[in-house]
């Protein structure tokens, strides 16, 4: 009933927010930004373990950064280093979920950041040093992640996470276009549905790992 009731606030105010978005009604679009995600670490609740605990701190996190950059004009810096935080502690937990290096898998993940950095750079101004600590945090999120997969936890759920930090950092990809080169509304859209889709597949990879790893034993 709980888990239900979160789903339906969820997609409730996730559509409500896209709305918001397609008809530029301000007062719904910040009043339902961080929701979502704050139902996802509602979701997690209790909270019984460590991986669990860190994976909701990250939610929340992302939830602070959401409001900050739901407004007009956003708080761009402190929202960003809320997220940074957020990917952080991704960071920490998906090393403490697997510590191999795994250190093939990080070169896409490399590419992917220099790319991304190098068609920024030019339209970023003052925030060039800010940015580009986010994207070594982000780069840094999608190794980890992708590390774990095939290691000792079930392998649909690491899929789950690996997939969700790639969404992620494509989500924020676009963040970035719409903030420093062109804000395009279907690209708005498409973000948020991937950043939402990023989210739930993190936290999805939590919410029933520790039963299915009892139930591997």
């Amino acid at each position: 009933m709980r888990d239900r009731l979160l789903l339906s606030i969820g997609l409730a105010t996730a559509a409500a927010h896209l709305f918001g978005l397609v008809g530029d009604h301000y007062a719904l679009r910040l009043a339902t930004k961080a929701l979502p995600v704050l139902c996802l670490a509602a979701w997690l609740a209790p909270f019984p373990d460590a991986d669990h605990r860190r994976i909701a701190m990250a939610l929340a996190l992302s939830a602070v950064g959401d409001l900050l950059l739901g407004f007009q004009p956003p708080f761009f810096v402190p929202g960003l280093v809320a997220f940074l935080g957020a990917q952080v502690v991704y960071i920490v937990a998906f090393t403490a979920r697997d510590r191999r290096p795994q250190w093939l898998r990080a070169a896409p993940a490399a590419l992917f950041g220099a790319a991304s950095f190098l068609w920024l750079a030019p339209n970023l101004g003052a925030l060039r040093g800010a940015v580009a600590a986010y994207i070594v945090a982000i780069c840094l999120m999608l190794w980890r992640a992708w590390a774990a997969v095939g290691g000792g936890h079930p392998r649909r759920l690491t899929v789950f996470a690996a997939l969700g930090a790639t969404a992620f950092a494509l989500s924020d990809l676009l963040v970035a276009y719409n903030r420093f080169i062109a804000p395009v509304l279907a690209l708005q859209v498409l973000l948020m549905l991937l950043y939402w889709a990023a989210q739930w597949l993190i936290a999805a990879s939590v919410a029933r790992r520790t039963a299915d790893v009892q139930s591997k034993d």
